[in-house]
């Protein structure tokens, strides 16, 4: 088996409930991963198709037809299950009973519980191995596979040589205890047929016992594969268990539930491959390959060959910045290649639909974004995307917005701070988030950690493009986040992890490689995206104005002393924010900030968010508290009403409302939610300066928010749900004329 390299180890001791073959890897995809020290990508060069028990979708398992089919579809490896009957022969057979791929019970009707260690060779041959799955499948007439037969191993060998001397095997040795000896027989066959080499044999078992049976009777090259259930690992350590397997083994062969971004981690700092089970729909396999696989145990290889020949989508899709009329469509393949896109009101796109096409370019890291217009208000859309010369297709959904003056009942989630401090993907909170059915989805910013490790960035340091984009990457093979992504819009904002903790744009030399990672992994549009823009208004209809901000490209160095010359938001954008929301006349205004009002961010002179936090050191002269009075002072002078200011970034959950000039009334609110899957923490003491008072204040749980606006009623109502769905605050404010 050779390795593609070495990988900086970084061990995350966590608790959780190949081969060089066909099937090559793209120069492209080997030059990016040459960049990069993502350990989410294959460390052998080529990812291997296994055809489980042969090509076993589309033909009786283990049998001649499903061996010859796996080659005609090109595999790279037939797997072989092994028992051994009782007059000592190893045959192919995945269960240790006959009973459910073949007639035995109609042959042998008083030999039950039909063990094929209690059969021998010749009762075996008068079994028929393929009219079950006829039956099963109801796909073929049942003369095709009948009379099919159990075969030897053997027999199974020179079935696949006949058909195709370079095809490797794929062999597990089945309930060894059961079998003594059969590690011998089975080494002295594969020497006798001359697959006891390497690039000629993979072995495999969930047996411990047997793989080290082994590992001295075999060439040192030929790799050993530890086999696990979801049942093996848990509770366990993962980190002792695969640092125990890489004593005698070169690879694993978890279940697919299994492989996450720690595992692979896990895995691949010991060098050891990583070949899931059993991955049958190319969405699956794509998910799994998008996570850095070695290899893909399937019953249709078919699948797997195709998606390593052509390119894929390989990190699911998106829509965002969404209007009345037009929204913004974003994919990446796997490769450069030619995208396209269709958008229909018909979720079955029978009506002829909206039909966009474009290059996924490599300087953009094969991701691509297309702006559709000429949409119908209020309208549910749905969308699908492939590359060009592949099949396999993602599909989303987004509604746009009411136009104008329409005041139709709006829900949002909005959330932040994901993958940060040692929280790795997957996340639930974005499921429940989709299970709310949400108009669209606010992602307030942390939506990456650059600067922290993590199995995309071991070493906790982003530094090159490759480093951005594989931090992208590896939240993408959330299968939550993809489902959230593809079920509404999304209007994303950048914070400080994008880039690096609590930087200040102007000054930080890493704001630009942040900055196009960000734009490249999200749907903006171009004229939005440039680092002199990232602040935009997006109205739906007239009940709710969103106001993003940019609270990171023109801020003054956050140690700067505050004053009236210290910007966080500069000057243009300053009188921009002031102008939306004096010429607003929608219910609510809401103002997406990724940093807070009153909650003592960042560290002492170094203050991070509005505050200085001077109830905590009088002396601090940070923060940007003179800036923010400017906004607040504006807000009251023109009485504004029902404006909320909506942002994450301190980990736990909070409800604000403020009152400025002291007069007993509310002036503003700040509704806080997080962290998604980063750091928990409790909630501090609020800074005095804007007059706070505190609805409701939680940590200690991965949550989000939801805003829901009904005009009619002309209320808001704001809740916290954790990430299983489950409210644990709801507030009802009244919208005021």
């Amino acid at each position: 088996m050779v390795k593609k390299k070495h990988i900086l180890p970084l061990s995350l001791a966590l608790c959780i409930g190949g081969s060089t073959f066909p099937s090559p890897i793209s120069n492209v995809q080997a030059s990016e991963r040459s960049n990069s020290q993502s350990m989410l990508e294959p460390i052998v060069d080529h990812v291997n198709v296994v055809a489980h028990r042969g090509a076993s979708a589309y033909a009786p398992e283990h049998t001649k037809e499903a061996y010859e089919m796996a080659i005609r579809m090109q595999a790279d490896f037939v797997e072989i299950d092994l028992h051994m009957t009782k007059d000592g022969q190893l045959v192919a057979i995945h269960d240790s009973s006959l009973k459910r791929t073949t007639n035995v019970e109609e042959v042998f009707p008083d030999r039950a519980p039909w063990l094929v260690k209690d059969f021998t060779l010749a009762e075996i041959k008068r079994l028929d191995a393929g009219s079950w799955f006829s039956e099963a499948k109801g796909k073929h007439s049942k003369k095709k596979y009948r009379g099919q037969k159990i075969l030897t191993l053997d027999e199974a060998i020179r079935i696949i040589q006949k058909k195709n001397k370079k095809t490797a095997l794929f062999i597990e040795t089945k309930s060894p205890k059961t079998y003594p000896g059969m590690e011998e027989k089975l080494v002295k066959i594969l020497e006798r047929t001359g697959y006891l080499k390497k690039d000629r044999l993979i072995l495999q078992s969930f047996s411990e016992e047997s793989l080290r049976k082994l590992q001295p009777m075999i060439p040192e090259d030929v790799p050993l594969i530890q086999l696990y259930t979801p049942s093996m690992l848990k509770g366990k350590n993962l980190d002792e268990a695969l640092a125990e397997a890489a004593e005698y083994a070169e690879g694993i062969g978890p279940d697919k539930s299994l492989v996450t971004p720690i595992l692979m981690q896990e895995a691949h700092e010991r060098m050891l491959t990583v070949q899931p089970y059993t991955v049958n729909t190319k969405d699956e396999m794509v998910e799994q390959l998008s996570l850095g696989v070695d290899g893909i145990i399937t019953n249709n290889p078919d699948h797997a060959v195709e998606l390593e020949n052509r390119p894929y989508i390989s990190h699911g899709a998106a829509s965002g910045e969404v209007t009345d009329t037009s929204a913004v469509l974003w994919a990446r393949s796997n490769e450069p290649s030619l995208l396209k896109f269709e958008i229909s009101q018909d979720p079955r796109f029978k009506k002829k639909p909206i039909v966009k096409k474009l290059k996924a370019e490599k300087e953009n890291d094969s991701t691509a974004q297309v702006k559709v217009d000429g949409l119908t208000p209020n309208t549910v859309y749905h969308y699908r995307v492939k590359a060009h010369k592949g099949s396999n297709e993602v599909a989303g959904t987004f509604k746009t917005a009411p136009d104008g003056k329409a005041e139709e009942p709006l829900t949002l989630v909005w959330g932040g701070d994901t993958g940060g401090q040692g929280n790795i993907p997957p996340f639930k909170s974005f499921s429940a988030m989709a299970d709310l059915n949400p108009d669209f989805f606010l992602f307030s910013g942390d939506t990456i950690y650059a600067d922290n490790p993590t199995p995309a960035v071991p070493d906790g340091s982003s530094k090159t493009i490759e480093d951005f984009r594989a931090k992208y990457k590896e939240n993408r093979t959330d299968p939550h986040l993809r489902k959230l992504l593809q079920s509404t819009s999304t209007y994303a904002i950048w914070d400080d992890h994008e880039v690096i903790n609590d930087f200040s744009g102007p000054s930080e030399p890493l704001t630009s490689t942040g900055l196009k990672a960000f734009t490249e992994y999200w749907p903006l549009l171009k004229e939005n995206s440039d680092p002199s823009k990232l602040f935009h208004k997006y109205s739906w209809g007239n009940t709710l104005d969103l106001i993003v901000l940019n609270n990171r490209g023109y801020r003054d160095p956050n140690t700067q002393v505050d004053g009236p010359d210290k910007t966080m938001l500069g000057k243009e954008q300053l009188n921009w924010l002031k102008q939306e929301l004096i010429q607003s006349d929608a219910k609510v205004k809401l103002v997406a900030s990724s940093v807070p009002i009153s909650i003592p961010t960042g560290k002492v002179n170094h203050r991070d968010g509005w505050a200085n936090a001077d109830h905590i050191d009088p002396n601090d002269p940070t923060g940007y508290e003179t800036e923010f009075k400017q906004i607040s002072d504006f807000i009251l002078q023109n009485e504004i009403k029902n404006v909320n200011f909506v942002t994450t970034d301190v980990h736990y959950a909070d409800m604000i409302q403020y009152d400025p000039d002291r007069n007993g009334s509310v002036d503003y609110r700040e509704l806080v939610s997080g962290p998604l899957g980063a750091v928990m923490i409790n909630p501090p003491e609020l800074d005095p300066t804007f007059g706070p008072e505190r609805l409701y204040a939680e940590g200690g749980f991965f949550n989000f928010g939801v805003l829901k606006v009904d005009p009619k009623e002309e209320q808001m109502t704001v809740e916290i749900r954790d990430e299983n769905g489950n409210v644990h605050y709801k507030g009802n404010f009244p919208i005021e004329k």
